[in-house]
């Protein structure tokens, strides 16, 4: 598209449609996002400072109590977005960086240091850890929450290690699903399009009694494949199915679930070969997974308003992906415990256990990987505590923290932090942060060892009298590899200017030490034409990311409401081998632009607006860039009747397709977000 084509369409895409009718005005009632979904934008200025968050301290509080960089994406917001996965919904948030690799593979990160292997961020679903201890990463693709079942998502910017333990080192998300007692009657979700080819979600709740409510629900879903750069067609198909459940009760001072789901997901790709000679074949692979968990929680409020909390789940997955084989599980408990210590102290501690234990072994025939030990048994023990201090009552507020994490095969690790939080009004707070953050080890990085795919060199190399024009290099896990270390300081600054205005800037820098490397050996013979060099992980690299970040939520009118953001980032390294693929993959810059407009109390528009500066993948030479884009989705639903309401979605709408990252470190071809529509269907009864 054309710059003054791409311009016009942007101003008509962002310019409201005049109003046949205005809604009623919002509730002012107690926010309960846990029920309604109520829409933040949708909250005078005393509810949206009163929207208690969970993700920061473990312990709900309101939003104007928070001394952190924190975003809530609400299931109304989410609706309206026109998001058909948890990836695209995460794009709502400030600071939060994706980027599609195909249509079943995402890279997400927060502060940098992203890429399909990005290893810095800590994802929860309902307390459950997501990730995955082979690359301490999150297979976004094996991991597909219905968007029907999530209440909100809680988004917090920066360390949360000192309470949520390593790999929480840039940012923690917890994907909170909705209350049993919420989701009462059935619900049909059914969307089909372009590359959503269908999608079909059922659920039933059911009330056991006065005070305990059981919710059941199915999910299945196919996605067509995309195309590549020279107008082939992929094979990024996904395809997930699952079902599940959620008990909620109470009685008294006590309250408790359970739930648990079993799912199967399977995707397709090419990877690209380490070949021997020749042209670069691809190697057509269908990753799978399967996986069951069962959580359960107890709360409990005891007399002098102490409460016990007790949440554990088991795990079991199965996983064949193309360089490995997995069969994990996982047994999680902890216990939790806050109290209030005088007038002015608010305390908790906890303790917990992870006992994991897993099978590995390396993959396909062609593509061949080991990894040392295959069998392998992994206790981690956590012990965590964190006051919070009334410095002067409403005004200042000072919290302390620390965790502890023993894992019984590496180092132990301490994780403090240190919050300050100044409330001069109810309608500003300002704070600062300082804390440290662990990253430990992966299973990957400590024991897996194979050829890599190989690239062509940026131009012949001679040597020995031999010509060669590709590079497959070697991959060697190190026993000894250590943890990655951040030293981070935050500062911010919230402020709510009207019942209809809210704007927040938070500023950080961060320190990283011992951060992951790879050694690059003498290049050798591999076969004719062909080069390999061993990779040595190590975590010998430093690095400094500093950047900014500017949010603004504004309801010009009952009708209209707006939400922007820009993210500015700058990461400067140590490394005398140049950038690496493990110190890049976030853009400087990242910009979104929603609208959303009220025709009349059936018909809602909304539009919504990224853009991302272009990013640099290093992993193997030459470097490769994907260049600047920007994108438009737009939709339009229609409440047809009480039950029933109707959504037409347009995504990508100002070019026919466009490069957003490039699968590394283990390349597949390259893919290309589409211009796609799709039709969406909920029916509630």
């Amino acid at each position: 598209m054309k710059p003054k084509l791409r311009l016009l369409a942007l101003a008509l895409a962002l310019v409201p449609l005049p109003a046949f009718a205005s809604p009623s005005a919002p509730d002012t009632g107690a926010p309960d996002m846990g029920a309604s979904g109520t829409d933040l934008l949708d909250l005078s200025l005393e509810e949206l400072m009163d929207i208690e968050i969970s993700s920061v301290s473990k312990r709900a509080q309101p939003l104007s109590r928070i001394p952190a960089a924190v975003h809530v994406i609400s299931a109304e917001q989410i609706r309206r977005s026109g998001a058909a996965s948890i990836p695209e919904a995460l794009r709502l948030a400030p600071g939060v960086h994706v980027a599609r690799f195909s249509n079943n593979r995402w890279s997400v990160s927060i502060r940098g240091f992203g890429g399909r292997f990005a290893s810095k961020l800590l994802v929860l679903q309902d307390g459950r850890s997501l990730y995955s201890p082979l690359f301490s990463g999150v297979f976004w693709e094996f991991n597909d929450i219905p968007l029907e079942l999530v209440e909100r998502i809680e988004i917090v910017r920066g360390p949360g290690a000192s309470l949520w333990g390593a790999n929480a080192v840039n940012g923690v998300i917890n994907i909170i699903t909705r209350n049993a007692a919420s989701a009462q009657g059935t619900q049909v979700s059914a969307a089909a399009g372009t590359e959503l080819h269908g999608s079909l979600f059922a659920s039933h709740g059911l009330a056991l009694s006065d005070t305990t409510h059981l919710e059941v629900h199915a999910r299945s879903q196919y996605v067509e494949p995309s195309s590549t750069p020279e107008d082939g067609r992929a094979r990024d198909f996904w395809r997930t199915r699952q079902a599940g459940f959620r008990l909620d009760g109470k009685a008294a001072g006590d309250r408790f679930r359970l739930q648990g789901s079993v799912r199967d997901s399977m995707t397709g790709e090419h990877f690209m070969m380490p070949a021997q000679a020749g042209r670069i074949p691809f190697l057509p692979a269908n990753p799978s997974n399967e996986l069951a968990y069962l959580l359960g929680r107890w709360d409990h409020v005891a007399d002098g308003g102490i409460t016990h909390s007790v949440q554990a789940y088991v795990e079991r997955s199965r996983m064949d992906i193309v360089i490995a084989r997995e069969r994990r599980s996982t047994f999680d408990i902890e216990y939790q415990q806050q109290q209030r210590l005088g007038e002015r102290v608010d305390f908790m501690w906890g303790a917990g256990w992870r006992h994991k234990r897993d099978e590995v072994v390396g993959g396909a025939p062609r593509f061949p990987s080991r990894f040392d030990s295959p069998r392998d048994r992994n206790d981690l023990f956590n012990l965590f505590a964190q006051g919070e201090l009334e410095l002067v009552p409403e005004r200042w507020a000072l919290t302390l923290g620390a965790r502890v994490d023993r894992p019984d095969d590496a180092r132990l690790a301490f994780q403090p932090n240190a919050r300050i939080l100044f409330t001069p009004d109810p309608a500003h707070s300002l704070w600062a942060s300082a804390a440290r953050a662990v990253r430990a080890g992966s299973r990957g990085e400590r024991t897996v060892s194979g050829q890599l795919p190989a690239r062509p060199l940026e131009s012949p190399l001679t040597l020995g009298g031999n010509t060669y024009t590709r590079l497959p290099p070697r991959i060697s896990g190190n026993p000894d590899f250590g943890h990655e270390y951040l030293d981070a300081l935050d500062l911010g600054w919230r402020a709510s200017w009207s019942s209809r205005l809210s704007t927040e800037l938070a500023a950080y820098h961060y320190r990283y030490d011992d951060l992951r490397h790879a050694h690059r050996g003498a290049p050798a013979h591999l076969s004719p034409g062909v080069l390999t060099q061993t990779l040595t992980l190590d975590s010998t690299e430093r690095a400094r990311v500093s950047g900014v970040e500017l949010s603004a939520q504004w309801r010009p009118t009952d009708a209209w409401d707006l939400a922007a953001s820009l993210s500015m980032s700058r990461l400067s390294h140590s490394s005398v081998d140049g950038p690496t693929e493990f110190t890049e993959g976030t853009p400087e810059r990242i910009f979104t632009l929603r609208t959303g407009y009220a025709i009349s109390p059936t018909l809602q528009w909304d539009a919504w607006l990224r853009h991302a500066s272009a990013t640099q993948t290093y992993a193997f030479q030459p470097a490769l860039r994907v260049d600047p884009y920007w994108t438009l989705d737009m939709r339009l639903g229609w409440k047809a009747s009480r039950e029933l309401e109707l959504s037409l979605v347009g995504q990508n709408l100002l070019d026919h397709r466009h490069t957003e990252a490039i699968n590394e470190p283990l390349p597949s071809m390259i893919n290309e977000v589409e211009r796609g529509a799709y039709l969406r269907a909920d029916w509630r009864f």
